[in-house]
């Protein structure tokens, strides 16, 4: 009896709440579900985008032969001859690339990294967008997991699933709570660096440079894409001003892409998306989801594209540039440049280990930070 009465004292004891811990207990947390590649909705079926790598290889191929064949054209050597690339109307900025041009530069590359694997993690808990209101399972034009089974209960955690570490923050299933204070905390962030950005272009000159101010960046702009299609790239003039399709490129997103983005995730909280009435129930929160994940499909796209034109337009130039701020033939950009590559690489490998062991801290912190924004309700815990 006292045996029994002692076993059943230390069951209770067991029992027992322990403290809160900082760290996701990976062996409580939901079991991981892989899910599919990203489909894409055409009709009634369903078009498999890892299609679109060998697609894209032939559009870029064709795009070589195709544009080579028209230089080769006198009325296409005549319109590239009347529109070199860079718009008469475009003027030269004298200042180069400022000290703080530069910083927030760089700081709009570390923003975006959180950001871009924090939004991959929330849609990860939900991999699937509409453009209706009602989200009925079935009517979903854009999923990364498998059809929603009309046999039995399914849930949102039945729904998430599991990423690699090294693509969402954490990759874990159903951690839209940390996601989420990543994606807020460091957007928050981001959209103080664009404030402060778009007040010193348009204190300075630097405006100049991404801002049309003529019809004519679009014949430049299409001719600039014609030579760089060609591999017979225009002549560089990026220290003083950009060409036509440069600047179309960095007008979208910076004045067009930024802003929507915000916009539409403003609008994906519901205290938010149910107040414009009419036009709320048009860009209602399913909308603002499909609009947001076109936005990030843009910024990926721009990212990309950025990072192969730097090094295939002159690396030692464009780090020059943008990293020391001169226009020389030294190499004092090219060693600023690898020290912040360098930083953003250990940023994308600590994110993930980090949110996980400190996970509670990273709660905290956003909870802080959200302000006016914030909720007091948990986030994060134990999975049950």
């Amino acid at each position: 009896m006292t045996h029994q009465s002692s076993h059943c004292s230390h069951d209770v004891l067991d029992d027992k709440l322990s403290e809160a811990d900082d760290r996701i207990r990976l062996a409580h947390w939901t079991p991981p579900r892989n899910g599919i590649l990203p489909h894409i909705r055409f009709g009634r079926g369903w078009f498999n985008t890892l299609w679109l790598l060998p697609i894209a290889v032939a559009l870029l191929l064709a795009a070589v032969a195709t544009a080579q064949s028209l230089r080769e054209l006198t009325v296409v050597q005549e319109f590239i001859r009347q529109h070199p690339g860079i718009a008469p109307s475009t003027p030269v900025v004298s200042t180069g690339f400022p000290w703080w041009l530069r910083l927030q530069h760089f700081l709009n590359m570390f923003f975006m990294l959180f950001i871009i694997r924090a939004g991959i993690q929330i849609l990860a808990d939900h991999p699937r967008l509409y453009w209706k209101r009602d989200s009925t399972p079935g009517t979903e034009w854009f999923r990364f997991q498998h059809e929603v089974p009309a046999d039995r209960i399914w849930t949102a955690k039945d729904d998430a699933v599991t990423l690699p570490q090294w693509l969402g923050i954490t990759g874990l299933r159903h951690t839209i709570g940390l996601a989420r204070w990543w994606h807020f905390s460091v957007n928050f962030r981001w959209t103080l660096n664009g404030i402060a950005f778009y007040g010193l272009i348009f204190a300075t000159d630097q405006w100049q440079r991404i801002v049309p101010l003529g019809w004519d960046v679009f014949p430049n702009a299409l001719s600039t894409g014609i030579q760089y299609a060609s591999l017979n790239f225009p002549v560089d003039q990026g220290w003083t001003r950009y060409n036509g399709l440069q600047q179309l490129t960095y007008f979208v997103t910076v004045f067009i892409a930024e802003p929507v983005s915000i916009a539409t995730g403003i609008l994906q909280g519901p205290a938010f998306s149910n107040k414009p009435g009419w036009l709320g129930r048009i860009l209602n929160r399913q909308v603002a989801r499909s609009i947001h994940f076109l936005s990030f499909l843009w910024f990926v796209l721009f990212i990309a594209a950025h990072g192969v034109m730097v090094l295939v337009t002159g690396l030692r130039d464009n780090t020059n540039h943008m990293f020391a701020g001169v226009h020389d033939e030294s190499w004092s950009g090219f060693w600023l440049f690898l020290p912040a590559v360098s930083l953003l690489v250990l940023a994308w490998l600590w994110a993930s280990p980090f949110t996980i062991r400190h996970a509670r801290l990273v709660q905290k912190t956003g909870h802080k930070r959200q302000g006016v924004l914030k909720t007091h309700r948990p986030l994060i815990g134990r999975s049950q």
